[in-house]
């Protein structure tokens, strides 16, 4: 009945899909045949496009002014909460997009200020990792501070372990594993694992930040905003 509905409603839908008993509010769908959609998701976004066989678990957030595209067998698992925050805090379009046979776990969180995009049979595996892609330089003393935002891009066949946290604007090449509790700072681009080292300085001034970045002016937003 809830496929009729959709159909009628000028989503595309397949036969075969199957929606669980969910909150689910977007602008379009698109579900292809053999996906679920388990019970008991939140899902307010403006896109939602899973290619066939994909997933979605139990329990997931999903909100905000953001599209989802996955690919053939991409699947999101359970209790994940994917974000993005109100035009004007944010601007233009993001998207999290998910290649063919990848897979975001359990308790993850996912903030898509700006683009978030996986390629095939990569895997956010494990829980408690955290992806952001925005982030904030603060003056040396005083109120001063700048948003900086950077989209992160993971390959083909990247494996990441629990409780990584990346950075705005990183990107991950192909054939990567990146070990638990890994802080992501910069481009990982050679194959091979990679783990986290120790602390080190490293010298930050606003103002560097400031003329090293592109500022943001086509959009009005309520910070300050630089693009990696």
């Amino acid at each position: 009945m809830a496929n009729l509905c959709l159909k009628l409603l000028g989503h595309q839908i397949a036969w075969s899909a199957k929606i669980g008993f969910v909150f689910l509010c977007v602008d379009k769908l698109i579900l292809g045949p053999k996906v679920t959609i388990g019970h008991f998701n939140f899902i307010y976004i403006k896109n939602l496009t899973i290619e066939d066989e994909g997933y979605i678990g139990k329990l997931n957030v999903i909100k905000g002014p953001l599209s989802c595209v996955f690919k053939k067998r991409g699947a999101i698992g359970n209790l994940n909460f994917i974000k993005r925050s109100a035009i004007g805090i944010t601007y233009g379009e993001a998207r999290l997009e998910l290649g063919e046979l990848t897979k975001l776990t359990t308790r993850h969180y996912i903030d898509v200020t700006r683009d978030i995009i996986f390629g095939d049979f990569s895997i956010l595996a494990g829980s408690g990792s955290q992806m952001w892609t925005h982030g904030y330089v603060h003056g040396q003393s005083g109120a001063e501070r700048i948003r900086v935002d950077g989209e992160i891009k993971v390959g083909n066949n990247v494996y990441i372990g629990s409780r990584c946290i990346f950075n705005p604007g990183v990107l991950i090449g192909d054939g990567v594993t990146v070990g638990g509790n890994s802080a992501v700072t910069k481009n990982l681009i050679e194959k091979g694992m990679y783990m986290s080292q120790r602390l080190r300085h490293v010298e930050k001034d606003i103002n560097e930040v400031r003329n090293r970045l592109i500022k943001v002016t086509d959009f009005d937003t309520l910070d300050d905003v630089y693009e990696k």
